[in-house]
């Protein structure tokens, strides 16, 4: 087992997939937002995200795929 399975996972906040932040990261799949990293599985969540941010917090917001 390497490193990178090691990592612990983040929740990709658009689709609620595991992301591992270190690989996320090393693809440009990762965005700040008020201070914290978010971890994306692809393009589309990120760009999602990146177009919005808030929508995602919202308490009704359920992830999806």
């Amino acid at each position: 087992m390497n490193e990178l399975e090691m990592a612990p996972m983040a929740k990709d906040p658009v689709c609620g997939m595991e992301v591992n932040p270190e690989v996320a990261s090393a693809q440009g799949l990762s965005s700040e937002h008020d201070g914290q990293t978010y971890y994306f599985c692809g393009k589309g969540c990120k760009l999602d995200f990146d177009e919005d941010p808030g929508k995602f917090f919202s308490p009704d917001y359920v992830p999806s795929m």
